[in-house]
């Protein structure tokens, strides 16, 4: 007797290789946790980068190396901040619904675009809009945009597999 009268066995196969490739895809990032890759170059060349900017919005930011500092406030662009985590979870979301990511490179490549796009808006945005005072840093960066990333992450990987058979 199923305790599940509606879930086949096909269906169960189907979710058991999702939840296996997920959890692969978790050890990979657990190993990247633990290796620590060196980033800082990428981390300088978006401080340098939010810095040209903000500049053209009328926010006068110094830079020294990785640190920002503004008429209010003092960032430090660390390696979160590169967005690689959201990047992470596209790739190992489409990992597990897929089998054949190669398949679906381009989906990939084209998914990771929108998130360095986004990933950048977070960036701007949050030193922005700390900088100039209508929502705190706090607010920006720990609620709004942590979340904010991880939809745009579902939004993307949804939309595609809805339609990757299609």
């Amino acid at each position: 007797m199923k305790p599940f009268k509606n879930i086949d066995d096909q269906k169960i196969l189907e979710l058991s290789k999702f939840v296996l490739k997920m959890f692969l895809a978790g050890v990979i990032f657990q190993l990247i946790i633990y290796l620590d890759p060196d980033t800082y170059i990428l981390q300088e060349l978006l401080a340098e980068f939010t810095r040209q900017a903000l500049s053209f919005a009328g926010i006068d930011l110094t830079r020294q190396g990785i640190l920002l500092y503004g008429e209010t406030n003092a960032y430090i662009v660390v390696q979160d901040c590169l967005g690689w985590k959201s990047k992470s979870l596209f790739v190992a979301l489409v990992f597990a619904s897929s089998s054949n990511i190669l398949k679906h490179f381009k989906i990939i490549l084209l998914g990771l675009a929108i998130l360095l796009v986004s990933n950048i808006i977070r960036v701007l945005t949050t030193v922005y809009l700390s900088e100039i005072g209508i929502i705190s840093f706090d607010i920006i960066h720990g609620i709004l945009w942590r979340w904010g990333l991880s939809l745009v992450v579902i939004i993307i990987w949804f939309y595609w597999f809805r339609n990757m058979n299609t």
